[in-house]
């Protein structure tokens, strides 16, 4: 199935790889239904991991059908490597399929996904705030109005609410609407404060309970990395590598994988510095940070030391102390 926001590419092939059919339709639930209504719960199906494959996954796997979940950056590799073409159309990933060669995206339970959705949707209303709270500030800078305090505080409003500016009024309306809404998502979120990893994951100062939430969501189950340095690869904290020869380089961090849980865990390390300075991490910061210039290495490489620290909590199911370090293994 080659999915968009708009419609979805179908390709049936039999065993033998002979093409059946192929047909598009509009990306409905109700078109999606009638299609399912010519297989059995003994066909699959392969869909490639999109920003919007979950509401479709959801859907076929309700049915009683099996689904794989594609990785879009290793399946281009293979269909280039085995069958020639970077065009990654429903045929191709029919065929791949069919021969077994599917390199699957990780799929968490339905309680993860969930997590994940609410949690994502915070993020993204909390970006929206941002973004007014910015306009505003322009605005109080075009008026040339001064005011040294945060005029985001209860004060801070009501002082705006006296510059009679309609168009400050109407971003502050907005505001207070996200801010409300914001507020009725973690109420939503405390249902989850009782799950164990959340709980554990909070033991670490610098993470509270919506940074737990947004780890726990976005690493899922932790024994699918094998190690530690497996989890820093899929946060994309790790140093690319270029080989020439016998000569290594290494360049910056390969950003490839969870964007949300390499942001996160940024955030959660400045709270970390700022209330366990003893930690091994706030040592181990402030030794490689001397200079301007390694301060933003620093970062990078306390976040991985912190993301260690996260694993291990996680796989040992332990509490964090201050003296937690990651493992040796």
């Amino acid at each position: 199935m080659d999915i968009s926001i708009k419609e979805i590419v179908c390709t049936t092939i039999d065993e033998k790889g002979n093409v059946i059919r192929k047909e598009k339709f509009e990306n409905t639930f109700e078109n999606l239904d009638a299609f399912l209504k010519n297989f059995s719960h003994e066909d699959s199906f392969v869909m490639e991991s999109t920003g919007f494959y979950e509401p479709l996954y959801d859907f076929i796997e309700s049915k009683g059908f099996k689904v794989k979940l594609a990785n879009p950056l290793k399946i281009k590799l293979i269909a280039e490597s085995r069958m020639k073409n970077d065009d990654i159309d429903s045929e191709i990933l029919a065929k791949l399929l069919r021969n077994n060669w599917i390199p699957e995206s990780y799929v968490p339970d339905r309680e993860i996904r969930e997590i994940r959705r609410v949690v994502r949707t915070r993020m993204d209303i909390k970006r929206t705030i941002t973004s007014y709270k910015n306009r505003i500030r322009i605005e109080m800078k075009r008026l040339h109005v001064d005011f040294n305090e945060d005029p985001f505080t209860m004060n801070g409003k009501i002082f705006l609410r006296t510059l009679n500016s309609d168009r400050i009024n109407s971003y502050l309306n907005v505001l207070n609407g996200l801010e409300e809404e914001v507020k009725s998502i973690d109420r939503y979120l405390k249902k989850y404060e009782g799950i164990e990893e959340v709980r554990l994951l909070q033991t670490i100062p610098g993470i509270g309970l919506f940074s737990a939430l947004i780890i726990y969501s976005e690493i899922g189950d932790v024994n699918r990395f094998s190690s530690s340095s497996k989890l820093l690869s899929y946060a994309g904290t790790v140093p690319s590598v270029r080989q020439s020869s016998d000569v290594m380089q290494y360049g910056r961090i390969t950003r490839q994988g969870s964007k949300n849980l390499r942001w996160i865990i940024t955030e959660c390390l400045h709270i970390h510095l700022r209330f366990d300075p003893s930690s091994s991490v706030s040592r181990f910061y402030r030794r490689i940070s001397r200079g301007k210039r390694k301060k933003g290495r620093a970062i990078v490489a306390a976040s991985n030391k912190l993301l260690k620290i996260i694993y291990w909590v996680l796989k040992e199911r332990r509490p964090y102390t201050s003296s937690s370090a990651e493992q040796p293994r």
